[in-house]
């Protein structure tokens, strides 16, 4: 009994000289930093070799992720743009002519009506396009805003778009990226869209005769304050996640009775 009792203790202590000369080591190679403390108490070298792997591992993934979600928001807007027949035939006569009325549209603005506006456009040189027919529900697209855009989104360039469908369906879109200028010879700022009720044919020429000749600008504006204030809404947002995966790894080493190696020895 009393050997066993000795070996026992002889044990303890060599365990205790073994914990002792490991933390003399540890201080040797080098004090513990932030991230090794994060990472699990490791020592500088430790970290330069043991978790090097796996740090280039976690850029490796971070990317893919970025590059996948990037992928999918690409596709999302192809997907949102993606225009019918209806949509492209009448892309291709925009870019002939900056005024265009379909067959079914033409009790809406008849030949006369659509000549007097497009002389008024081209005269001015104005980044604007008519487009005159009747609303359809059944033509590759869920609601005529959204027929307005894909319009734009086909023409690819900076211009004001008039969807002129009578005085309940039509609306006036500018292109992704601009907005509407403001005449500064003016204190009043200019009507962004005709008014729809009445006859296209006087409507029309009304709202292009108070446009300045410049009428819209690159939108300088961004939803997240700039760079800065994105990249404090992305820490804001990130956080928790770090948090989170911390809580979580914690969690786990108590489960497992895993050791937290940055506690002392």
């Amino acid at each position: 009994m009393s050997g066993s009792k000795g070996r026992g203790s002889k044990g303890r202590v060599t365990r205790s000289k073994r914990n002792r000369d490991a933390a003399r080591a540890a201080g040797a190679e080098g004090p513990l930093t932030l991230g090794g403390v994060l990472l699990g108490g490791f020592t500088r070298d430790q970290l330069s070799r043991a978790h090097v792997v796996h740090a280039v591992a976690a850029l490796v993934l971070g990317a893919g992720a970025a590059l996948v979600v990037d992928h999918r928001l690409g596709s999302s807007a192809d997907q949102e743009y993606a225009a019918g027949d209806r949509v492209m035939a009448a892309v291709a006569a925009l870019r002939e002519d900056h005024v265009h009325v379909t067959d079914d549209g033409r009790a809406l603005l008849d030949e006369a009506g659509e000549a007097a506006i497009a002389a008024t456009i081209a005269e001015r040189d104005l980044p604007v396009h008519v487009l005159v027919w009747q609303n359809s529900w059944f033509a590759g697209y869920d609601h005529y805003i959204q027929a307005a855009e894909q319009v734009l989104h086909q023409l690819d360039e900076p211009a004001v778009l008039v969807l002129w469908q009578g005085p309940d369906d039509s609306t006036t879109q500018v292109s992704e990226g601009y907005s509407m200028r403001e005449d500064a010879t003016s204190w009043e700022r200019p009507a962004g869209e005709p008014e729809y009720l009445g006859a296209a044919a006087l409507r029309i020429p009304e709202w292009l005769g108070q446009l300045p000749d410049d009428p819209i600008e690159p939108r300088d504006w961004d939803y997240y304050g700039g760079r800065f204030g994105g990249t404090f809404i992305g820490l804001l947002y990130g956080l928790p996640v770090v948090l989170g995966a911390w809580l979580l790894i914690g969690v786990g080493r108590l489960l497992t009775g895993r050791r937290f190696r940055n506690r002392p020895l």
